[in-house]
């Protein structure tokens, strides 16, 4: 029970309170037959160690409230505060104080008692299980008798069924691992497995086993790092094979405990969890569509626990627990109490933080699982194809009966619930009225349930879950395989879709890289420049690029009966990086996703795409989910890009798109929304889901609609933007909600915020002394921001990381942002001081070159919106032997392939940093094109001028 860190503290006290347990316990141990007198010995230090640790645990909490009451009531009289305890430690090894105890927490010795009793009995059990089955125990050691006990650990595992729990025995001939459960499952998993891999020599496999029934012995897996290269990817397909089998057999709970890298054979050492259904989901209200997006989550990879995930419970929240993810260097410490000051009558529990401990998953010393992307996909698709070969031969059925009859453990609530709900239990305060401790702790469960699809809602099982953590036991729950529960996930499988568990693989994959490099600006990692670029055909191949796209964002979709439709994507959450069905904002989201399909649907009609069947019936669908996600779960932000100002942004161009009365009126809706936040309180304050993306969209409504007062909600955000914002002599700059430091930039820095104020100064919105301030403090935005660059580099510093050179050239950070916010502002003003931060972005821009990715935030496409729109207000930025950028950026995708930005290897849909953006940036490429870019928040038809003529040439190149 991993309920309190335990020490030394109050070992003295410990030892009389448990002296009765460890008496009893040595007692029958050192009176046992078959067991050798130093075996003995070994078997009562170990039992007498778990005991002190339990007792520790169960009781620190109630001594340092002991404690803290005799100094307060004068019993402590030493000067010295070590003194002090030394006396308490006196005090607390009288009679007297065990009377207290029993009258202040009157259930506090028989639950000890007990807990102790049943650990003391789980020990007494095991050692005459070691003398019946040492003989039998050669199998396990290679043929070696096992001969003289040397070691053992107890608490290899969580303490289940009446304190029993997994041990690790050193005898003379090798190690075992002793499990206080039945083994048939492992049994009859090796043995699926067998007929699978005959005579493979390096094939997935679980150690060998000795079932006994209710209890059983297992080989011990030894860790050891792959040889060389080759191990290294054999290990990582064999991770694939397990991926396959685990979706297969419904495993799940295989986490970074559970599995053994020994060389390029992956073991999976606790396969309890199989065949474990999936359970019916509750309707979310926001589509079928959504429900099937979600089901497939659930019901994916995923569960096995082998590929990473972030564990989203108490006290592991961010978290990544799965058997190839926990990578070091990338898991966030987490928060335990632990006594400080100990050893003093100051003595008090405080929060550490503390890393998680590292376990043997890794195949080597610092894993890049990145590099073996393919290896895991590659394995899971070939053998998941041998099974649907098999079923088609109807051999598959037939080899699963052989699990029939064993013992299925269903997790049911995650252990750190059971683990904080004893915690409780164990406090002093719940020791001393336990009624009202027992039911706070079924109110706790019942809410789980609440939430929870898989956790037991029956009065008795919760009951039952309770007196097991009373006594020190995380609560189990078991059943015996039938053939109906067989079925049920076997037909699971069969219902399966392949791309889509492909899709989830990468996704997940990527996460882990993702979540490893959060504080990274998440450089490309390779080079995406064409090899081969040509200008030939250029419109054609324009064209049939965004169809090809386009066809693979609807074959990925998740569609419902009742014609919704969403995705299931890597998406970014405090948590990090997660595999999530997609919300409704517009930088990842369905809104954007919306757009996309509405402008595809315009240029076809206008001639300037190719036909794609299915577009119309898609953007319905992902309204339908759209709309009702904002109804159902209001936003959370107020930016341009996540948040009540995207949104707008969103129904405002699709309404200039396919003009109609509902797009506006959602539109209206969301601003009615935002003009009820209270924006002086809103502490994110930068274009992508601050108060600074607001002003455009709510400018873009007051000027649709006709409507004055939405120009007042503008005011509101100018106002909260000038009270927020540090100026001194460098300039003007505001506080970062995700940086330390207030940084420069477009999506989330001086630039953005400079543009938007500057934006809103040249409205009709506020009085004339309004507009001149938010002019002046646009300006000294732009200061700050000239302060960061660097004319011997010639590029912006990048505060996040001021001491690299490896400037970033995006639209969220860098170049390309800073060029397009000034290219947009020399257009509206003619300010020289634009167009020389212009030229400065566009040499910077060209400098870092193409080939980072092919997206719309940070990648080639929004670096190609800079060099057109450049190009038509300065001409003589463009080389004039250059090919056109659009040959190059679609020379690049016909080698590689269009890839995301942040989550580059995994299908990516969303908009801004996926591959629905990169189609609407290949409609645009056409010089005819009148839809809108979102880079500048633009919502209308022909709101950019373009160069036509100019564009038109570069295109026929």
């Amino acid at each position: 029970m991993n309920d309190e860190p335990s020490n030394d503290t109050f070992l003295t006290i410990i030892d009389v309170l448990t002296l009765d347990a460890r008496r009893s316990v040595t007692d029958r141990l050192l009176s046992l037959p078959g067991l050798g007198a130093d075996e003995r010995s070994v078997l009562v230090e170990e039992a007498i160690r778990a005991l002190r640790e339990s007792a520790q645990r169960k009781l620190n909490r109630v001594l340092l409230l002991e404690l803290h009451a005799a100094k307060l009531a004068g019993q402590l009289t030493a000067a010295d505060e070590k003194d002090k305890f030394a006396q308490f430690l006196d005090l607390a090894t009288c009679e007297a104080f065990r009377d207290g105890l029993r009258r202040r927490y009157p259930v506090l010795e028989a639950r000890l008692g007990r807990a102790l009793a049943q650990q003391g009995d789980a020990v007494v059990r095991l050692a005459g299980r070691i003398a019946c089955d040492r003989d039998a125990l050669r199998g396990l050691m290679g043929g070696r008798p096992a001969g003289a006990l040397r070691a053992v650990s107890l608490g290899e595992g969580d303490v289940h069924d009446g304190g029993q729990t997994v041990a690790q025995l050193d005898f003379d001939g090798g190690k075992v691992m002793y499990k206080p459960r039945s083994l048939r499952i492992d049994a009859a998993l090796q043995a699926f497995l067998g007929h699978l891999f005959p005579g493979v020599e390096h094939a997935i496999r679980v150690p060998a086993v000795l079932d006994r029934g209710a209890y059983g012995w297992t080989a011990f897996a030894d860790h050891r790092y792959c040889a060389d290269e080759g191990e290294l990817k054999l290990f990582y397909r064999n991770i694939g094979h397990w991926l396959a089998v685990m979706r297969l057999l419904g495993g799940t709970d295989i986490h970074h405990e559970n599995l053994i890298a020994s060389g390029p054979v992956p073991y999976v050492v606790d396969v309890e969890s199989l065949f474990v259904p999936d359970p019916p989901a509750r309707p979310s209200g926001l589509g079928q569509a959504v429900d099937l997006a979600e089901a497939m989550i659930r019901s994916s990879v995923l569960r096995t626990g082998l590929v990473p995930f972030r564990a989203p419970v108490l006290g592991l929240d961010g978290v990544d627990i799965s058997a190839i993810g926990a990578l070091p260097g990338e898991q966030p410490k987490i928060r335990v109490p632990e006594i400080l000051q100990h050893g003093t009558a100051e003595a008090r529990f405080g929060l550490v933080s503390v890393d998680i401990g590292t376990a043997r998953n890794h195949p080597c010393e610092n894993p890049n699982i990145s590099r073996f992307w393919s290896d895991i996909v590659g394995g899971f698709l070939e053998l998941t194809e041998r099974f649907a070969a098999m079923d088609r031969e109807g051999v598959l059925a037939p080899r699963l009966q052989v699990f029939l009859g064993c013992r299925i453990r269903r997790i049911r609530r995650a252990t750190q619930i059971y683990v904080e709900i004893m915690r409780m239990l164990w406090h002093p305060a719940s020791l001393h009225d336990e009624v009202a401790a027992i039911e706070r702790a079924r109110d706790l469960l019942e809410k789980n349930s609440a939430v929870s699809l898989v956790a037991p809602t029956e009065p008795a099982a919760i009951a039952a879950e309770i007196d097991d953590m009373r006594y020190g036991d995380i609560p189990v729950f078991a059943n015996t395989l039938d053939q109906k529960q067989l079925d049920e996930v076997f037909q699971a499988w069969r219902a399966m879709r392949p791309d889509l568990e492909e899709l989830t693989i990468r996704g997940a994959l990527v996460t882990a890289h993702l979540n490893a490099r959060l504080n990274d600006d998440k450089r490309s990692p390779y080079d995406l420049k064409p090899r081969h670029p040509s200008a030939a055909n250029l419109d054609r191949r324009r064209r049939a690029m965004a169809a090809l796209t386009l066809r693979e964002l609807l074959q990925l979709s998740v569609r419902g009966s009742d014609g919704t439709m969403t995705w299931i994507s890597p998406i970014l959450g405090r948590g990090g990086w997660a595999m999530r069905s997609l919300q409704a904002n517009l930088y990842v989201g369905l809104s954007g996703i919306a757009i996309a399909l509405a402008g595809y649907l315009h240029e076809m009609r206008q001639g300037r795409a190719d036909p794609v069947e299915g577009v119309e019936e898609a953007l319905r669908g992902v309204l339908g989910v759209w709309r009702r996600t904002e109804e159902a779960r209001p936003a959370e932000a107020v930016g341009g890009f996540i948040g009540l100002g995207a949104q707008i942004l969103a129904w405002l161009t699709l309404h200039a798109l396919q003009p109609q009365a509902d797009h506006l009126a959602m539109a209206l809706r969301q601003g009615h929304v935002l003009a009820r936040w209270n924006l002086d309180e809103e502490r994110v304050l930068d274009i992508l889901e601050g108060v600074a993306g607001a002003i455009v969209p709510v400018l873009q409504l007051a000027e649709v609609t006709g409507d004055a007062r939405w120009l007042d909600l503008a005011v509101e955000a100018g106002r909260r933007l000038e009270r927020a914002a540090i100026v001194d002599a460098r300039g003007a700059r505001w506080p970062a909600s995700v940086f330390d430091e207030p940084i420069g930039g477009f999506a989330h820095g001086a630039t953005g915020i400079g543009w938007a104020l500057t934006r809103l100064a040249m409205s009709a919105a506020g009085s004339p002394a309004d507009r001149a301030r938010w002019l002046a403090l646009g300006e000294r935005a732009f200061e700050f921001e000239d302060s960061l660059y660097r004319p011997e580099f010639g590029n912006w510093v990048d505060v996040r990381k001021p001491e690299s050179r490896d400037f970033p050239n995006t639209w969220c950070h860098g170049s390309v942002g800073i060029g397009l916010a000034a290219c947009d502002l020399y257009t509206r003003t003619g300010d020289e001081r634009h167009l020389g931060t212009l030229r400065r972005a566009v040499q910077a821009a060209r400098r870092g070159g193409w080939g980072y990715s092919h997206t719309l935030c940070h990648g080639d496409l929004s670096m190609w919106e800079l060099m057109m729109r450049a190009s038509a207000v300065a001409p003589d930025l463009r080389p004039a032997d250059a090919l056109p950028d659009s040959a190059l950026i679609l020379s690049s995708i016909e080698e590689h392939g269009i890839v995301g930005g942040l989550a580059r290897d995994a299908f990516t849909p969303g908009f801004m940093s996926g591959i629905s953006g990169s189609i609407h940036q290949l409609l645009r490429m056409h010089p005819d094109c009148r839809i809108p870019s979102p880079l500048l928040m633009e919502c209308r038809l022909d709101e950019y001028p373009r160069s036509q003529a100019f564009e038109a040439e570069l295109l026929t190149a």
